[in-house]
């Protein structure tokens, strides 16, 4: 029996050691893993928070974008509208009926693009030529044509219309041709001295170098535009007055070189 107690009480103790070692080694297992647990929840906190600092820059992103898509559109839009106002407008001015006004600055801004084809809605323009004795007797190229009137400028002053009848008082503003052809006669004796041949294509580009003359003031003549109404279309009237007015001072330096031909 004291053999067995003994026995017993070995095994008692034991049992008491092994589970005491348990119980020391339980809480060592569950401070780890409460470590990890820890770290793993602050790791899903700062994954969390990225998640979210992300999710934040794309909206952002997709809202600027959303924004700059909107202006798009509103400046497309905006320039559609524009454009159809300027259409209206344009058709407008467009079927206006045709005034004494609108035929004379039609013929002037036409003489003034060289457009000499537009110039005859408005008035003939070989009758233009017909009335000037230098234009008529001279052969000048394109571009000789339109240094004519490249600098023309013009204020109209008054209207008066009757039934198919009406007069335009307008002041006109055009290169100093007297002293255009005077430099050019200049140019053309000293070749004539010289002994030198004078061509038609030497004589043009004498003349061109005159009417390029950044030097050449202007001259200002007011003088009245007659028009008459035929089929609708108020025609300008072509005549020595108006070509004074459009090439200002070239009658009077013509009469001035007759006078020294004639002696």
């Amino acid at each position: 029996m004291g053999n067995e107690e003994k026995m017993d009480n070995t095994k008692k103790v034991e049992e008491v050691k092994e589970s005491k070692t348990e119980k020391v080694e339980e809480p060592k297992f569950n401070k780890v893993e409460s470590k990890d647990l820890k770290k793993e929840k602050g790791m899903n906190h700062i994954d969390n928070k990225k998640e979210k600092k992300e999710k934040k820059q794309k909206n952002k992103i997709k809202k600027e974008g959303t924004e700059k898509g909107n202006k798009k559109v509103g400046y497309w839009v905006g320039g559609v509208v524009l454009l159809l106002v300027v259409l209206a407008i344009v058709t407008a001015l467009l079927l206006l009926p045709a005034t004494p006004e609108k035929s004379v600055e039609g013929m002037l801004n036409s003489l003034k693009n060289a457009d000499f084809e537009s110039v005859n809605k408005y008035v003939n323009y070989e009758e233009i030529v017909n009335e000037s004795e230098t234009l008529q007797n001279s052969e000048m190229d394109a571009e000789t044509q339109s240094l004519l009137f490249d600098k023309l400028s013009w204020k109209i002053l008054n209207i008066s219309k009757e039934e198919n009848t009406a007069n335009v008082e307008v002041e006109i503003t055009n290169k100093d041709f007297n002293q255009i052809i005077t430099n050019y006669k200049q140019e053309a004796l000293k070749i004539a001295f010289s002994g030198e041949s004078f061509t038609q294509e030497e004589q043009n580009n004498k003349l061109k170098e005159q009417l390029k003359n950044e030097e050449i003031g202007t001259k200002t003549v007011t003088t009245t535009i007659q028009l008459v109404k035929q089929d609708k279309e108020w025609k300008v009237q072509a005549d020595e007055s108006l070509v004074n007015a459009l090439l200002p001072g070239l009658q009077e330096a013509i009469n001035s070189l007759n006078k020294i031909i004639n002696g």
